[in-house]
């Protein structure tokens, strides 16, 4: 075993079977299993070993959930030893000569024990539990259980300060800086040197004389079994003999041993080791040479700092040997759990444990279990010595809440010789946060963590392994009781880690998750970056390499990086605790509501569960940016909610709330009143409204500009080109060899469109741009003026210029309907047609499919023998088409030879092109009846019911998407030049220019965005904090009130 166990249970108790109540049944079956493999680190057990009573209860419990959780044989999944600790003259003599027969062979004693485990037992001999991993023998001759329970003893004392370590050499967060001080140095500061046994310098005295010293601050009281010294490599210098201090609060020193230890004699070479009589527990520690080796002192050195181990002793019924054995542990300084009412010895101790309990009940009680006096008066003063360490002492009646697990927590922090970490870290990894929270975290012992021996630098990777397993109450008890800095601990180093060891149970794991996964530590930002930008916005920055710090610094904004963390792994209510804490929450929220929109976007219609609670976390959080926003424009003016929505994010990538929320789609957000008052005030004046005292210039100039003039400008000269495109399209202009007024204008016309189409994909992105489906319909028109215009050319393909044109110009009228967004009668009823469209391509595609088998099926059975291409797709497509509608083809179905009107003459079919009369035609008309049943009856009315559902989804938010429309057709003409094509040319030539003479940018659009300085932004960013933190505490109370 070369690491230290994290926890020790040495259960004692009953050595032959015995009587098992439900109690004790749980404490073996579940309380003692759950406490052994759920510990996260090595767990040690240590028994009896012997197949009998609680040893055997114990050791089989552990076995049996270990293979119930292992998918192989082969496969160890928990990180356990089980070890049997017994007399050698206990055992059968053939049991014992079986072993010893191993032993000198050097086979497997494993097997070996495992083929004896079934002999033939008798009263007074044992065998050993099949189910211990390892086994220690005590010969003491007798055969009787005191050696080994005095052994079990020591094994217990000694395993409490297991694992001994160099501090300053094994301790990669040992901050020299701010631990090590001493009397003087020849450097600038004691600090900066380097005093490890392996570094290569040493401390180095500025004075001669024995009032130098050199100090450690392990930050909390720490078992230090010695030290180690060397000399200092650079010059003979080397300390010879020397003192060491230890204290608690640095004011009053004592000296280890009351004597002096002897140093080392040479530079680098000689090694001095040095151990204490015995464990010294302290904070502070003070070296203090008194002889040295050249004019100063000087030396490198290192404390020798021992783990603390979790070990509590656990007594379930037993007689005399169990009893002295608990106590003797309890003398030792192990804390004891006593199952009460498991019988004999434990209901003895559980009564004798408690206030003023009659001596002579206690002796009554021993009488019966043990037979000697002597024996009873022995045992009796063991329990009177342990009874004085009450701390030690716990109870444990069933009726604990946390089971067990509960009161072997409890006996751990009521032990004040070893650091509290320890029981913190159990209590996380068992997951009894309400222990935790009741008996560690009391309002008097969160004001000085040092005080009560916890280990901070330990707490924070407790806080880095709670985030990974998703404990949410563990951490919020360890940030909101100040347990730890998060400012201090969150680094750039500590990101990467959440990211690379993160798990996610639910299958198939999302796509982001998995490109994260895949990734190495030192790429995995980068990947974090790419994906942020896919699913929260494409301008996502905070992860570039320009805003990353080295790995030891601390992240500007510590919850913002963890919010975005629990966003990406699934961690929904941890992602709502950070999000409480947040600077930006209305910004975070809509940031979350659109990157849940768009793992849900991402995820297969299959996994319905998953999708259904990844849209339920988006209206969530849809819901927050709602309700922050509310209380922000209750609580604040309305001028600063403005400002709110309107402020530039940095950290979400230069954008404002209002872009979050659009992204997102979030229709509640942008339909708030609030939000549709600033809209009007935009349509109706711009961004910035001109003041009573502006001049006449400025409110005109403000006046064109606004989007509402924007809009109807635009309108007309739309309106304006289609009328001179219909009069081109119904006019004989297309006549002309070559292109006259009217189609050069329309040309320049067109061209000034795709200069400006551009703009827009330069300005927005191509990504975002193919997003919007009104653009999909501009390339589309676009694309077919410029084909006809180009057949138009053309001499030999006007005619097809023609119909390419009046296509384009049909696409022209269709891209009209935009316009009509903006008024709310209009509006959702534009929607409705998109949503309809849908609806009709999906009957389409059934549609075809049932056309194709009727077509298909009627031809073969009325006109087998049809090869002429055209035939066939007029009798498989054409006419079943337009069936649907009514027409039958009376005449193509019941024409005969007698009529004159076909032949069944093959000669004249081939040769004259004659009619060929039809087969079967009773076949014929059966299967059109299926045929107008299928598509009048089936196919027409789903497409009415899916209309009627389109149209009553859109109607029921016929309100807020009217709104979120005209928010968005006032961003879109509150960013168009000032210029409607096709004199927007002038401006695209102006900007041109600028670019060419000046060096100035001006492609892209202006954003509905405000500018802010930085305190501006500071007391918006407060103002916004504390209002929603204030709503947050209301919600609460709210609730707590609902509750009673």
């Amino acid at each position: 075993m070369t690491l230290p166990p994290g926890l020790v249970l040495s259960v004692t108790g009953g050595a032959w079977d015995f009587p098992r109540n439900a109690v004790v049944k749980e404490v073996f079956r579940k309380g003692l299993v759950d406490a052994a493999v759920k510990n996260g680190d090595l767990t040690m057990i240590i028994t009896g070993g012997t197949h009998k009573g609680v040893m055997k209860y114990t050791a089989r419990g552990l076995s049996e959930y270990e293979w119930a959780h292992k998918p192989t044989v082969s496969d160890d999944i928990v990180d356990l030893i089980i070890l049997g600790v017994t007399t050698w003259g206990s055992l059968q003599q053939e049991l014992r000569d079986k072993l010893e027969e191993a032993v000198t062979n050097h086979q497997l004693i494993e097997l070996e024990v495992q083929k004896l485990a079934n002999m033939t037992n008798n009263s007074t001999k044992k065998v050993l539990e099949p189910n211990h991993s390892h086994f220690i023998f005590v010969d003491d001759t007798t055969g009787q259980r005191t050696a080994a329970n005095e052994l079990r003893v020591k094994l217990e004392r000694e395993l409490r300060t297991f694992g001994e370590t160099q501090y300053l050499t094994c301790d990669d967060k040992v901050n020299r800086c701010e631990q090590i001080s001493c009397s003087s140095s020849s450097h600038r500061t004691c600090q900066h040197t380097q005093i490890g046994l392996d570094d290569s310098e040493a401390w180095i005295a500025d004075v001669a004389d024995s009032n130098q010293w050199i100090s450690i601050d392990l930050t909390y009281p720490r078992r230090v079994t010695g030290l180690v010294i060397k000399g200092n490599p650079q010059a003979d210098l080397w300390v010879t003999k020397f003192k060491v201090m230890y204290s608690d609060d640095e004011e009053d020193w004592k000296v280890v041993d009351n004597r002096k230890f002897d140093g080392t004699s040479d530079r680098d070479t000689n090694v001095a080791t040095c151990r204490f009589s015995s464990t010294v527990r302290a904070r502070f520690f003070k070296i203090q040479p008194t002889e040295w080796h050249g004019d100063r002192p000087s030396m490198r050195f290192d404390l020798l700092v021992c783990k603390d181990v979790a070990v509590v002793c656990v007594l379930v019924e037993g007689g005399m040997y169990s009893i002295r054995q608990a106590c003797s542990s309890v003398e030792a300084g192990t804390p004891l759990v006593v199952v009460a009412d498991s019988g004999r010895g434990a209901n003895v101790l559980a009564h004798a444990f408690k206030e003023d309990q009659d001596e002579n009940i206690i002796k009554a009680e021993l009488n019966e279990i043990i037979r000697r006096d002597e024996d009873v008066d022995s045992t009796l003063e063991l329990i009177k010595e342990a009874a004085k360490k009450p701390n030690l002492l716990n109870i444990y009646d069933g009726s604990c809440e946390g089971g067990i697990q509960a009161s072997i927590l409890e006996a751990l922090q009521r032990d004040d010789e070893k650091s509290m970490d320890v029981d913190i870290k159990l209590a996380f990894q068992w997951g009894y946060h309400e222990v935790l929270k009741e008996q560690m975290f009391a309002s008097s012992f969160t004001y000085n963590w040092k005080m009560y021996n916890v280990d901070e630098l330990v707490l924070e990777d407790l806080l880095r392994e709670t985030i990974l397993k998703n404990q949410v109450e563990f951490v919020k008890l360890l940030i909101d009781n100040d347990v730890v800095n998060l400012d201090k601990c969150i680094t750039w180093s500590m990101i990467k880690q959440l990211y690379s060891k993160a798990t996610y149970d639910v299958k198939p794991l999302p796509g982001h998750m998995s490109r994260i996964k895949a990734s190495q530590e030192e790429s995995v930002l980068d990947i974090v970056q790419e994906v942020m930008q896919d699913l929260a916005f494409d301008k996502f920055s905070y992860y570039q390499k320009d805003n990353r710090g080295h790995d030891n610094d601390p992240v500007e904004d510590p919850y913002r990086h963890l919010f975005i963390f629990a966003l990406l792994w699934g961690y929904d209510e941890m992602a709502l605790y950070f999000w409480e804490e947040d600077t930006e929450p209305i910004a975070s929220a809509l940031a979350a509501s659109n990157m849940y929109k768009n793992q849900s976007s991402n995820i297969s219609s299959r996994y319905k569960e998953q999708q259904e609670h990844l849209k339920e976390m988006e209206e969530k959080f849809a819901e927050l940016a709602y309700e922050s926003l509310n209380a922000c424009e209750a609580t604040s003016k309305t001028a600063d909610a403005f400002n709110m929505v309107l402020r530039n994010v940095p950290s979400w990538g230069d954008t404002t709330c209002l872009k979050l929320a659009e992204l997102s789609h979030n229709l509640t957000f942008i339909g708030h009143a609030g939000i549709q008052t600033l809209v009007e005030e935009i349509w109706q004046h711009g961004l910035h409204k001109p003041g009573p005292n502006a001049s006449l210039y400025i409110k005109a100039k403000n006046l064109v500009q606004s989007p509402r003039v924007a809009f109807y400008h635009y309108l007309m000269f739309y309106l304006s080109f289609l009328a001179l495109l219909s009069y081109m399209m119904l006019s004989d202009q297309l006549a002309n060899r070559w292109p006259q007024g009217v189609e050069c204008v329309l040309m320049f016309w067109v061209a000034t469109f795709i200069v400006e189409e551009i703009r827009e994909v330069i300005a927005h992105s191509p990504k975002r741009y193919i997003r919007v489906p009104w653009n999909w319909i501009d390339i589309f028109n676009l694309t077919l003026f410029t084909v006809g215009m180009i057949l138009r050319l053309t001499a030999y393909s006007r005619n097809e210029a023609r119909v390419i044109l009046a296509f384009s110009l049909f696409g022209f009228y269709f891209r009209l309907l935009h316009k009509l967004t903006p008024f709310k009668c209009t509006g959702p009823k534009v929607l409705m047609v998109g949503q309809m469209i849908i609806d009709v391509l999906v009957i389409l595609i059934i549609m075809i499919i049932l056309l194709l088998g009727y077509g298909v099926s009627t031809t073969a059975i009325m006109y087998p023998h049809t090869s002429d291409p055209v035939s066939l797709l007029t009798s498989i497509i054409y006419r079943p088409y337009f069936q649907i509608y009514g027409e039958i083809f009376h005449d193509y179905m019941y024409v005969t030879a007698d009529d004159g009107g076909c032949t069944t003459n093959e000669t004249a079919i081939q040769l004259d092109g004659a009619v060929r009369c039809p087969e079967h035609v009773g076949w014929g008309l059966f299967c059109l009846a299926l045929w107008m049943i299928l598509s009048n009856a089936l196919l027409l009315n789903l497409l009415i019911a899916m209309f009627t559902n389109t149209y009553e989804r859109v109607n029921e938010k016929n309100e807020l998407l009217w709104r979120f429309m005209w928010y968005t057709i006032t961003k879109e003409y509150y960013k168009k030049p000032s210029l409607a094509p096709p004199f927007i040319i002038i401006v695209h030539v102006w900007r041109l220019g600028r670019f060419i003479f000046k060096n100035v940018w001006e492609w892209n659009s202006p954003t509905l965005k405000l500018g802010f300085n930085e305190d501006e932004q500071r007391h918006i960013k407060a103002l916004e904090k504390q209002v929603v933190y204030d709503y947050i505490m209301k919600k609460r109370r709210d609730v707590q009130e609902q509750i009673r």
